[in-house]
């Protein structure tokens, strides 16, 4: 089972409740009712908080039955909403099938859908034939609902809302099945994959704060050991990526003649990870990374055969 969450409409329970129920991420709406929708302060509390953040349009249970119209209003409707509370324009938006149908019976709407945000940002909640006929079409964030499944469940679901409410049945479980379930903030990409006679060797960093200095140590060449054995005698990378909106980070590098000038690098969340590579002749003894936003990243080596 992946990461618990929980989705929740018209309530409006603390954070603490919610960490409260096990859940590590918080599913919220965009609709025509903005007495249900997400807002900003819960897009800053939830982000401070650690808590990841899901987001899904809901009108009428039968609206993506009405086409491609309907769906190219949804979303406009959907973007505006998650501007309005500052959500960057990589988020993924659910849009809802609260009904029992099948796929060529939404696939209209979700066309629609996609003419505004595109493959990549459109997800789909719905039941087993809905999802399945999404996975078909080649989207990619797909929301299963118990509801109009019939006990069954796609192995390719990035969420599974497998029935069962909490806190006094205002909000409904879910399980995210898959490391990238549409959630903000955005995964970090995955490390290189290693190239032919060659062997990762990484070190996660602890997350880094906006504002704030992180000082790296960077393992002269020998120490870091691979898995089979031998150490790092390769080049090492410093990848970065920025979680939730786009930054920069003043890199400084430390050596015998003391600190480098800081370098500005841009890092935005559309273009994905930032890769510096650091020189491999032991020089350099600690990086100095200053980001104006929250960073993941990880220091990767290799040992060349």
């Amino acid at each position: 089972m992946g990461a618990t969450g929980i989705d929740i409409a018209w309530d409006r329970p603390s954070v603490a409740e919610i960490k409260a129920t096990g859940a590590t991420w918080v599913a919220r709406y965009f609709s025509p009712d903005p007495t249900k929708n997400l807002t900003a302060a819960e897009v800053t509390d939830y982000h401070a908080a650690g808590l990841g953040i899901v987001t899904v349009w809901e009108g009428a249970a039968a609206r993506a039955l009405e086409g491609h119209a309907a769906g190219v209003g949804d979303a406009q409707a959907a973007w505006a909403q998650r501007a309005g509370v500052g959500l960057p324009d990589t988020t993924v938006v659910h849009f809802a099938v609260d009904t029992d149908t099948d796929w060529p019976s939404v696939e209209s709407y979700f066309q629609g859908v996609q003419s505004v945000l595109g493959t990549a940002r459109t997800g789909v909640y719905g039941g087993l034939r809905v999802i399945q006929g999404a996975h078909a079409a080649g989207l990619r964030y797909l929301w299963q609902t118990v509801a109009w499944s019939g006990g069954v469940w796609a192995s390719f679901a990035t969420i599974r809302q497998p029935g069962g409410t909490t806190l006094n049945g205002g909000a409904d479980f879910d399980t995210a099945e898959s490391a990238d379930f549409g959630q903000y903030p955005r995964p970090v990409p995955p490390p290189p994959t290693p190239s032919y006679l060659e062997e990762e060797l990484l070190t996660y960093l602890p997350p880094l704060a906006a504002n704030v200095d992180a000082d790296v140590p960077v393992e002269p060449a020998g120490t870091l050991t691979a898995p089979a054995g031998g150490a790092r005698n390769g080049p090492l990378w410093l990848c970065l990526a920025p979680q939730g909106a786009d930054g920069t980070v003043a890199v400084s590098l430390h050596s015998s003649a003391g600190w480098s000038a800081p370098a500005d690098h841009p890092v935005t969340v559309a273009g994905g990870k930032l890769v510096l590579s650091l020189p491999t002749d032991g020089s350099v003894d600690v990086v100095r990374l200053h980001p104006t936003v929250p960073l993941l990243g990880y220091l990767t080596g290799r040992q060349v055969a």
